[in-house]
């Protein structure tokens, strides 16, 4: 058993995601990704933050994150075309600023408390301006490693953080 300094998970998740020095790969190949349910909480948190609009595989890694089928998805944030997400999630058509700031507070309010490591701020998503892209260029890479602080009653306690 080795504690990998760089793992790959893209294929895992469908996003570009690296992970530092998190991962445990064991003898048999096998590998350990720690308090996964954290790590997609915050990596879905962390993701909302960044104020560039959304591309079809970042809107079908949230959905999946927050546990809907897209009829689900599509109700929660108002959408009177269920098949509205399917277009988006295969970049046939683009997520409109509002509907953006929807699925960004949505993200918010399910999953702020299970990202730890992520400060959310008050009012961070009716005050961004997100920039446009093209669905070509994919969606953000990001990286993340989990650490340890201090909880409020002295003990020590996991969370992922952006890795620098």
């Amino acid at each position: 058993m080795q504690l990998k300094h760089e793992y790959d998970a893209t294929i895992e998740l469908g996003i570009p995601l690296t992970l530092v020095d998190t991962v445990i790969e064991y003898d048999d190949g096998s590998i350990e990704i720690p308090a996964l349910d954290m790590l997609l909480a915050t990596v879905a948190v962390a993701r909302v933050l960044v104020p560039i609009q959304f591309v079809g595989t970042e809107i079908r890694f949230l959905r999946h994150v927050l546990g809907y089928t897209g009829t689900a998805f599509a109700e929660a944030i108002g959408l009177s075309e269920k098949t509205v997400v399917s277009r988006w999630e295969n970049d046939k058509t683009r997520t409109g600023g509002y509907t953006e700031k929807v699925i960004r507070q949505l993200v918010l309010n399910l999953l702020g408390d299970r990202a730890p490591g992520i400060d959310i701020g008050k009012n961070a998503i009716p005050g961004m301006r997100i920039l446009a892209r093209e669905a070509s260029e994919g969606p953000l890479p990001m990286a993340f490693r989990l650490d340890k602080r201090a909880h409020p009653d002295g003990r020590l306690q996991d969370w992922y953080a952006e890795a620098a």
